[in-house]
């Protein structure tokens, strides 16, 4: 393998690919613009997020089975960017065309939720592969850049057609991506690659039940709940500071450029403290942003905000794929993290299903002083978790890299 080529074509893959979650930001947009309620896109939101019920233990097995996450992503993708090609058109027919606009949505989310988790996961073992040794910053600061640049890039185009037509735009953000992970060879993947399908009785799944992975769900509901809210509503927090709708693909720029920095440090940081501190210094920057929502009507704050959210999503997408793939048994990382993912999905459908009526109920200023402390509840949680399973049921987990604190010296 060249590393040179690979981490090229890997970078070239994360900045196309991200273009599908510039286009996938625009759900509330979208639903919005189709003349949804509030209450309505909560719903619609609550059925997408199911999806990943089925979705990601279905797929985290199926790449730990056959020991290969690029060929799972590959097949994701191409399924992906099929369903959404269906979408503008049939939201553009009106009617009961909008009801199949968002079936077909959610059968598209049955193949895009699970293809992050397969990304990220490649990116961990090309970083740990020793043959290649290619910085997972590094190549990740590129999902972030394509992320901001292509986000920035529907504010002129969204002026002069149609919201609907983003979903064309993840049609071929998905297959180039396709295109460019056929180029990228399975033994990136490391030494598992290509060694064959693993039977199911053979995979260790009841090493899943740990105290350190349930103590980790615990803390993803949490955190979670304010965020996945927080990305369905933005757009009424929008409103709440008077910017236009139009111009929430460059409030996106500002908080995809922002990411670059701290995944370029994030490794350097958490040597220092361990994988757990990332998480909870994204969580801080979380209850930051929502509490700025909280205060004002001026659009540098509102863009305050996307820089705060920039620095927070970086530590935390970095910080957990790390931290699960260090607690995970060995062979099952992919299961680990889509077990983590199922738990999450459930918590994302019971939240979206209320978060609408309680944003009508409260108004929107309140409703992000609640994320704000939901966000600050995240993190005590979390740092109790590791204080009570390291000091009081003298648990450790598998690499005390993860450790928040560390045991008492005898």
């Amino acid at each position: 393998m060249d590393r040179k080529k690979v981490g090229f074509r890997l970078s070239l893959t994360e900045f196309i690919y991200n273009g599908c979650f510039a286009a996938a930001n625009f759900l509330s947009v979208f639903l919005e613009a189709d003349g949804f309620t509030a209450g309505q896109m909560g719903l619609i939101t609550a059925l997408i997020s199911g999806v990943g019920i089925a979705s990601q233990p279905t797929w985290g097995i199926i790449s730990d089975r056959v020991r290969s996450v690029k060929k799972c992503f590959m097949l994701c993708m191409a399924c992906a960017a099929a369903c959404a090609l269906a979408v503008p058109a049939l939201s553009a027919a009106g009617g009961a065309g909008r009801i199949l606009a968002v079936g077909m949505l959610t059968v598209m989310y049955f193949f895009f939720h699970p293809s992050n988790m397969m990304m990220e996961m490649w990116l961990v073992r090309v970083n740990d592969n020793p043959l290649l040794k290619i910085p997972y910053g590094t190549v990740r600061s590129w999902a972030s850049i394509g992320y901001a640049l292509i986000s920035l890039a529907f504010v002129p185009v969204l002026r002069v057609m149609p919201v609907r037509n983003v979903y064309y735009f993840f049609f071929a953000f998905a297959f180039l991506a396709f295109l460019l992970t056929s180029l990228i060879p399975s033994e990136s993947e490391g030494a598992d690659a290509g060694q064959g399908r693993r039977r199911l009785k053979d995979m260790p799944f009841k090493a899943l039940l740990d105290y350190w992975i349930a103590a980790y769900v615990v803390f993803e509901v949490l955190y979670l709940i304010p965020f996945s809210w927080r990305v369905t509503y933005m757009v009424f927090g929008m409103k709440e500071f008077g910017a236009d709708t139009s111009l929430y693909g460059a409030l996106m720029f500002v908080s995809g450029i922002c990411e670059v920095p701290m995944l370029l440090l994030v490794k350097r940081f958490s040597g220092r403290g361990g994988w757990g501190w990332p998480l909870i210094v994204s969580a801080a920057f979380l209850s930051a942003e929502y509490a700025v929502y909280t205060m004002g009507r001026s659009l540098p704050l509102l863009v305050f905000a996307q820089l705060l959210r920039g620095f927070s999503y970086a530590l935390y997408v970095s910080g957990r794929v790390r931290y699960l793939s260090r607690l995970a048994p060995k062979g099952m990382e992919a299961s680990t993290m889509a077990l983590v993912n199922t738990v999450t999905a459930v918590t994302n459908l019971l939240a979206a299903a209320g978060g609408g009526f309680l944003l009508e109920a409260l108004g929107t200023r309140p409703f992000f002083g609640l994320l704000c402390a939901l966000q600050t509840v995240s993190v005590l949680v979390f740092i109790g978790s590791h204080v009570v399973g390291v000091r009081f049921l003298k648990r450790m987990p598998a690499d005390p890299q993860c450790l928040l604190v560390r045991p008492r010296r005898r």
